[in-house]
C-alpha cells in the first residue's frame, strides 16, 4: 500500500504544479492574448463550471459499470484532464474560442477521473489517519502550486506580459502534465470492486436516497448554496484587477502565490493538529473568515494590500478545503460516488449560473461589478448560519 501511496503522492504533485500554473493565468491570457471582454469571459467561466455538472452526470452509470477498472478510468480521464488544461494556451495559434473547447473537454474529463479517484483513494486511505494523510499531502501539493507561481512570476517579470511569457508558461505546464500522467499509469487497484450494472431508474432512485439521506442532505444543500456565492464574482476578479486596479498579470501571480503559500502554512498546521479537529467546527468557523474575501477585495486597490488579502484567503480556506475532502470521502460510506457525483452536478450548475449572472450584471456598470463582490460576501455570511445548525457531524 506504501509504494501506491508514494505514486499518488507523486502524481498529485506533478498534477497540482501543471494544473495551478495554467489555471491561475488562463483568465488573464483570455483578456490580454484573446482579448476576451467581461461577457466572453463570464461564457467562459460557465462553459468551464456547467462542464463538470455534465461530467458527473455521466460519471456515475461509468465508473460503477466498470467499478473493477475504476483505476484505469482514473488514469485515462485525469490525464484528459490536466493534458487539456495545459493545452488552453495554445487557443490563439488555432481558433480564440477554441480556449472554450479545451476548457470544456479538461472539465468533463476532470469529473468522470475525479470521482474514480475519490471512489479508488477512499478504500486505500483508512478513515482514522485521513485527516492525517490528506494534510500532509496538501502541504505537497501546495508547495508544488507555489513553486509554479513563482516561476510565472519570475517569467511575466522578466518577459513582460507578452505572448512568449504565456507560451514558456504553457509549456512548463504541458511537460509536467505529461509527467504527472505518467506516474498516474503506474498505480493499481488494493482493493477490488464489483461491477454494478444500473438501470437509468436505479441511478435515480440511489440519487433520491443521498438527497434525502439525514446526513447527505444537508450537507448537499450546504455546499450548493455556500458554492453558488463563491461563484457569483467567478469571471470578475482578474477582469477587475486588470481593468479597474490597473493591475496586471504579475499582481495575479502574487495574490496566488501569497494565497497558495497561506494554504500550505495553513495545511502544515492542520496536519499537525488533525488529531484535535473536528471537521464541523472547520468548516463552519471557516465560513465566516472565507465570507469576507470579497468585500475586502473591493478595498484592496494596490499590489500589496491585494497580496495580504490573498493570505488572509487561504488561510481562510486551507481548513475548509480539507475537512470538505474528508465529509465528500466518508460521509455517505460505500454510497460516496452518489454523493460526490451529486454535489458535482448541484454544486457546478449553481455555480455556473451563478458566475453567469454576476458576468451579466457586471456589464451593466461598475456600481454593478461591485454590487456582485458585496452579495457574493453577505451570501456566504447567511451560509454560515445555515451550516452552523444544519451541517452533519462526522
Amino acid at each position: 500500500m506504501q509504494k501506491y501511496i508514494r505514486i499518488w503522492i507523486l502524481h498529485s504533485i506533478f498534477y497540482s504544479f501543471s494544473f495551478t500554473l495554467t489555471t491561475t493565468i488562463y483568465q488573464a491570457y483570455a483578456i490580454r492574448v484573446l482579448r476576451f471582454d467581461v461577457n466572453e469571459l463570464g461564457n467562459a467561466v460557465f462553459i468551464t463550471l456547467a462542464a463538470v455538472a455534465l461530467g458527473n452526470f455521466f460519471a456515475v452509470p461509468l465508473v460503477q459499470r466498470f467499478r473493477s477498472r475504476r483505476v484505469l478510468l482514473w488514469k485515462i480521464f485525469a490525464s484528459i484532464n490536466i493534458v487539456s488544461w495545459a493545452l488552453t494556451g495554445f487557443s490563439d495559434m488555432l481558433q480564440r474560442y477554441t480556449l472554450i473547447f479545451f476548457l470544456a473537454v479538461a472539465q468533463l474529463a476532470g469529473a468522470i477521473g475525479g470521482l474514480a479517484y475519490s471512489d479508488t483513494i477512499a478504500d486505500l486511505i483508512p478513515r482514522e489517519f485521513s485527516i492525517k494523510i490528506f494534510s500532509k499531502v496538501s502541504v505537497y501539493t501546495v508547495t508544488a502550486s507555489l513553486i509554479s507561481l513563482v516561476i510565472s512570476f519570475i517569467t511575466f517579470s522578466r518577459l513582460g506580459f507578452v505572448l512568449l511569457s504565456y507560451r514558456i508558461c504553457y509549456m512548463l505546464s504541458f511537460v509536467t502534465a505529461v509527467i504527472s500522467s505518467g506516474m498516474l499509469w503506474l498505480m493499481k487497484d488494493l482493493v477490488k470492486k464489483d461491477n454494478i450494472e444500473l438501470s437509468i431508474s436505479s441511478i435515480i432512485s440511489r440519487y433520491k436516497n443521498i438527497v434525502l439521506d439525514g446526513k447527505c442532505k444537508y450537507y448537499i444543500a450546504s455546499l450548493t448554496i455556500f458554492t453558488f456565492f463563491i461563484n457569483i464574482p467567478a469571471a470578475l476578479w482578474n477582469y477587475y484587477i486588470i481593468k479597474i486596479f490597473n493591475g496586471n498579470e504579475l499582481w495575479i501571480s502574487v495574490n496566488t502565490i501569497s494565497s497558495t503559500l497561506a494554504s500550505a502554512i495553513g495545511n502544515y498546521i492542520l496536519s499537525n493538529l488533525s488529531h484535535k479537529l473536528n471537521p464541523k467546527k472547520t468548516v463552519v468557523y471557516s465560513s465566516i473568515f472565507i465570507s469576507f474575501v470579497p468585500l475586502l477585495f473591493l478595498v484592496s486597490p494596490t499590489l500589496e494590500t491585494q497580496a495580504l488579502l490573498n493570505l488572509f484567503s487561504g488561510f481562510s480556506w486551507a481548513g475548509f478545503n480539507l475537512m470538505i475532502n474528508i465529509y465528500n470521502l466518508y460521509l455517505a460510506g460505500e454510497n460516496r460516488v452518489y454523493l460526490v457525483a451529486t454535489l458535482g452536478i448541484l454544486t457546478n450548475i449553481g455555480a455556473s449560473i451563478a458566475s453567469r449572472i454576476g458576468s451579466a450584471v457586471s456589464t451593466i456598470s461598475l456600481t454593478a461589478m461591485q454590487s456582485i463582490f458585496i452579495a457574493s460576501g453577505l451570501g456566504r455570511l447567511a451560509v454560515f448560519f445555515y451550516m452552523r445548525k444544519k451541517l452533519p457531524e462526522i
